[in-house]
């Protein structure tokens, strides 16, 4: 369900305040196009003006490739990975300290976080870098974070700064994302195809009508760079944060955003689901598969309840316990995700068996349920398949 607001209703500002409520941290993401197209020291002027207000803020910046490729005088970006991440570690120098620089006219002292989806994917190291932000936000410190290009290897990336936006907005809590680029909006076809396409001001619920105008990379629907700013509006929308798509071309689009006026397309928080199985649905890395009989896979859909090991007929991929695993039913349907309570070695050697025989096999006076219900998310409140962690 999508609904449309012209930019000059006064009942649509009205509304867009409401969902975004009172405002005490802002996440906004910085894209490269941005960053070319206005200078650095305007758009921190408004990063300074909001926090006047007293509202936090944090950027996700990107830049650090192109900032390499300008210090060593590159005319073409690279193609293989070592090379790019050669080139971001000399150009997150450079970035960093454009940044720092031009905050510091305003007496704002900013920190650099470099982070992979593989930092996050740990719940220790997730819970670390939430309570190192928190104290950086008691100092008056503005975080700016980036992926980590240096180290991040494919399955430890998160592919693109719109969902680490998202992921890094559930770690500091924040009240509002902000992705800045040069797409002004989700729209209801490709602009660049279809001269009369409307902007879509106001996305209600994220289902499949929406996927489909981000259409697919390649794909002659696609509006260009929209697939990962939906899946980064799943992320954000599913932990109760609203996410606001915004041409950067003009810095003060920050602050009347803030103001109210309906600007880009705003997506509206959805119920949202405790931190914890927010962690487990969208930013743990599944590392393996468990298979479920049909009772099991209707019981765990239905309540949900507890998997136990009677009910897993096949396990897949090496993983221990406290890894999150994905759950899939007889005809190879996901049926949610969760944290498994033993290692794929051990658990090859319970499947199927009733609760007497594993403990007596493991010689134990009481048994753990292979996924215990409150260490599972079921499929429906998950984003569509190739959002962050899946």
């Amino acid at each position: 369900m999508t609904t449309a607001h012209p930019s000059d209703s006064p009942e649509a500002g009205s509304e867009a305040l409401r969902v975004l409520g009172p405002l005490r941290r802002v996440v906004v993401k910085v894209g490269s196009s941005t960053l070319q197209a206005v200078s650095l020291d305007s758009l921190m002027d408004v990063v300074a003006m909001i926090r006047e207000r007293g509202i936090d803020i944090a950027i996700v910046t990107s830049g650090a490739v192109s900032c390499g490729m300008q210090r060593i005088q590159l005319t073409e970006r690279p193609r293989e990975l070592t090379q790019i991440q050669a080139v971001a570690a000399i150009g997150q120098a450079d970035l960093m300290a454009r940044y720092q620089v031009s905050l510091a006219r305003h007496s704002i002292v900013c920190a650099q976080i470099l982070l992979t989806h593989g930092d996050l994917a740990a719940r220790r190291n997730f819970l670390n870098i939430r309570h190192t932000l928190h104290e950086l936000f008691g100092f008056g410190v503005v975080p700016i974070a980036n992926e980590n290009d240096t180290v991040a290897t494919d399955e430890l990336r998160f592919g693109d700064n719109d969902r680490l936006a998202a992921a890094f907005a559930t770690v500091v809590e924040a009240d509002l994302v902000i992705l800045l680029s040069d797409i002004p909006a989700l729209f209801d076809a490709d602009p660049r195809r279809v001269p009369t396409a409307k902007p879509i001001h106001d996305v209600l619920i994220i289902g499949d009508s929406i996927r489909a105008m981000a259409g697919k990379a390649g794909s002659s629907v696609g509006t260009g760079g929209m697939t990962s700013k939906i899946q980064a509006a799943e992320i954000a929308t599913q932990a109760g944060i609203p996410l606001i798509i915004a041409n950067g071309a003009d810095p003060s689009v920050l602050l009347r955003i803030l103001a109210g006026e309906v600007i880009g397309t705003l997506f509206h928080p959805q119920r949202q689901i405790t931190r914890r199985r927010h962690w487990i649905g969208f930013l743990s890395r599944v590392l393996g598969v468990i298979r479920v009989d049909t009772g099991a896979a209707e019981a765990m859909r239905s309540r949900p309840s507890s998997l136990l090991p009677i009910g897993v007929t096949a396990v897949e991929g090496r993983f221990d316990s406290g890894d999150a695993v994905e759950l899939r039913d007889p005809e190879d349907k996901i049926i949610g995700r969760g944290l498994v309570n033993y290692s794929s070695e051990k658990l090859h050697e319970i499947i199927g068996l009733k609760r007497s025989v594993v403990l007596e096999k493991l010689e134990r006076a009481d048994m753990d349920p292979v996924v215990h219900r409150n260490d599972f998310v079921v499929a429906t409140d998950l984003a569509a398949e190739g959002t962050l962690g899946a």
